[in-house]
């Protein structure tokens, strides 16, 4: 995915399932990620190593995992947003809780990317396509 010349606002649907992962420790070597690859978040901290990633991913972990949940589908706001940007999780957390569907968040510098379970993605998508996240874009 290329954040060059992006001109209008659209939602990414990653195609592979996600998992949200605890490990028991952070794997060493870590596994080679690359850029234009699916989003994936490692946060290491607080007594924990969790991972957000394609099941696939997590999978490949092996016995590193603890515990997994599993069946969720990624969605990214495929704009930069500025890290000054008000609003955009609050938007989103909003039109979701409206219909009733959890969500977790996680962010890279410039891009926003959602879970919600694959149970729910159609009406999650239908959501968020009326919650007017274009707003949120930078103008001129």
């Amino acid at each position: 995915m290329s954040h060059s010349n992006r001109t209008r606002f659209a939602l990414q649907l990653w195609p592979e399932p996600y998992a949200v992962a605890r490990l028991r420790r952070p794997p060493d070597p870590w596994p080679r990620l690359e850029a234009d690859a699916a989003p994936v978040a490692v946060v290491v901290g607080n007594g924990e190593v969790s991972v957000i990633a394609p099941e696939a991913a997590v999978d490949a972990l092996g016995d590193l995992v603890e515990k997994a949940s599993r069946g969720w589908r990624a969605i990214t706001i495929d704009a930069v947003l500025p890290l000054e940007t008000v609003g955009v999780l609050a938007a989103v957390s909003r039109a979701l809780a409206d219909v009733a569907i959890p969500v977790m968040a996680f962010a890279s510098h410039d891009t926003d990317h959602f879970l919600v379970p694959a149970g729910s993605l159609g009406r999650a998508l239908a959501a968020l396509g009326s919650a007017r996240l274009e707003r949120f874009l930078e103008r001129g």
